[in-house]
């Protein structure tokens, strides 16, 4: 029995929940609710069920569900990869469709928050610009006259979808069978998704520091504005943050009339992109085009922090791999990228996965890379692996995501924009940035702890001993047995060493320049990566025949 009635509030709530259900004819997920005896399950005749195809009547039920539902519905139709697409497809369509709450219920969260009234600290009435199922976007002026937006929390939205989700979560594993039928895999982990998402989305204090975040990292970068936030005017409930003087990116025409160049735009979007995610590791996850302004001066201006992206080192090495096999064009790689970066099974068939991975990829990759469409790649990659009842690690999803938006918006822009073709260019950089000696012996404090200490000391113990040698102090310890062997056996053992970190140093910095394809090239392979090869190889090589002459193998 689920016990669901331990309060009126839910009780009532969830005597709504199934109207809607029964309503919109989705009585059979009902029947596999047992109900508490003392709950009864008020029962509808079907509407529109012959009018309406079954995705539209999911979004019809979402729409009457109210705001926790909206939000989940919002948050499923960017996953095509846990629903089937033409679902994502229809719920993409889902407006938040609400009815502003008067300022009359907004203004006493300001003086709850900051103990002051709205007028002590606003020069001008707040102007709302967007409604949404969880808050309200005003714009107006602070007493020192700078010109603000202000993003409020809508007054006890967190009981309501605290309410909902406590009643989903307590009937969800009894979806799990009624809700295949309609190609949702694993309610309760796409609600454990929606649990952490909706709890961020609700404390502004964490978009406000991914806000600071993103503000420190691109303060000197000349291409991108980034709003100011307002801390002292920033709580759980509020974010204050300065108003973008811009044009929204997707009005095009506007654009042109202020003489900024469409296409160089696109390029830059495009490049600011790729940097947050192969430079910084952080980077905005929805960057459509209601979340981008071009100031006069052609600065790109993203807004809307709320959903970030972050990739670990690891993560970003295999988005590079994939990148690159991609640009070589290795279907059976990028199959095997992919599957690294899915949430898969032990079980899983790995060779047929493959298998079908690489039909889907074969399509596109025996065009040229210029006419690639990496949304259109994405949404068949996403069929497919959720096909195998599989999904992409929430990390990798947001790179994809961020990637396809983007390139999306730079197509508006510039009809002829390809992002597998600038991205390219991108990635080379990358690598010789990474691999420039300023960088090299920049990661040296990564090093393991060990080899740290080592080549701290090293130098300075082998000083002393040497020191020592040469001073005939090692003659009393040891008696004057064996000092000469003891000092040759420490500078070979020295040296040896020295000749194979040179070695490893030389071979791996050689197999990254080869993998980057760095110029200058002969036959399209790289000059400097020969080389390297060569010098280790000989190095290795005498050092080995060193060490198996001398029998100590």
């Amino acid at each position: 029995m689920i016990k669901i009635s331990k309060t009126i509030a839910n009780t009532k709530r969830l005597s709504q929940i199934v109207s809607v259900l029964s309503k919109n004819g989705f009585d059979n997920i009902l029947k596999k609710i047992p109900f508490d005896k003392n709950f009864t399950a008020p029962v509808f005749g079907y509407i529109n069920k012959n009018n309406l195809s079954e995705n539209q009547r999911i979004k019809k039920t979402v729409e009457e569900l109210g705001p926790t539902f909206i939000k989940l519905a919002q948050m499923l139709s960017t996953r095509p990869d846990l629903i089937p697409l033409e679902l994502a497809q229809e719920l993409e369509q889902l407006q938040d469709n609400v009815t502003p709450v008067s300022i009359d219920k907004i203004a006493p969260i300001f003086e709850e928050e900051f103990g002051k009234k709205m007028d002590e600290i606003f020069a001008k009435p707040l102007v709302l610009l967007a409604t949404a199922s969880i808050g309200q976007v005003y714009k107006t002026q602070l007493l020192n006259g700078d010109d603000i937006v202000v993003k409020v929390l809508k007054p006890k939205i967190n009981e309501i979808i605290q309410n909902d989700l406590e009643i989903l979560k307590k009937i969800g594993s009894m979806f799990d069978d009624a809700l295949l039928d309609y190609g949702i895999h694993s309610i309760l982990d796409v609600l454990k998704e929606f649990d952490k998402n909706i709890k961020n989305e609700l404390n502004f204090k964490l978009e406000a520091i991914n806000l600071s975040r993103f503000k420190n990292l691109f303060e000197k970068n000349r291409k991108i504005k980034v709003p100011k936030l307002y801390k002292e005017f920033s709580t759980n409930k509020i974010i204050t943050m300065e108003l973008i003087d811009g044009i929204k990116v997707s009005d095009k025409k506007l654009l042109i009339q202020n003489n900024i160049n469409t296409k160089k735009i696109a390029k830059k979007g495009f490049e600011l992109i790729c940097e947050q995610i192969f430079k910084h590791r952080f980077f905005h996850a929805d960057p459509h085009p209601g979340n981008i302004f071009i100031t006069l001066d052609s600065r790109v201006a993203f807004i809307d922090f709320g959903m970030m992206g972050s990739i670990s080192k690891e993560e970003q090495s295999l988005l590079l791999e994939l990148i690159y096999d991609i640009s070589i064009q290795d279907e059976e790689k990028i199959a095997i990228d992919i599957l690294n970066m899915t949430n898969y099974p032990e079980n899983i068939d790995k060779n047929e996965f493959v298998k079908d991975m690489n039909q889907v990829i074969g399509s596109y990759m025996y065009s040229s890379l210029q006419e690639i469409n990496i949304k259109d790649l994405f949404h068949d990659v996403t069929s497919l692996i959720s096909r195998y009842g599989v999904s992409f690690k929430n990390d990798y999803y947001l790179f994809f995501k961020s990637i396809a938006t983007i390139e999306g918006v730079g197509r508006s822009l510039d009809p002829e924009f390809n992002a597998i073709e600038n991205i390219k260019p991108i990635i080379i950089e990358f690598y010789k940035e990474q691999f420039s000696l300023k960088n090299v012996f920049g990661r040296a404090k990564e090093f393991p702890k060990e080899i740290i200490e080592f080549l701290s000391y090293a130098p300075n113990d082998l000083k002393d001993i040497f020191k020592q040698v040469k001073n005939g102090t090692f003659k009393v310890s040891l008696e004057h047995k064996g000092l000469q062997k003891i000092e040759e056996t420490v500078e070979k053992s020295f040296n040896r060493l020295t000749v194979a970190l040179i070695a490893a140093s030389t071979l791996i910095g050689s197999s990254l320049i080869l993998h980057a394809k760095t110029p200058p090239l002969i036959s399209d392979v790289p000059l400097f990566g020969i080389a390297g090869f060569c010098v280790a190889s000989v190095m290795g090589l005498v050092l080995a025949y060193t060490i198996f002459k001398s029998g100590k193998l």
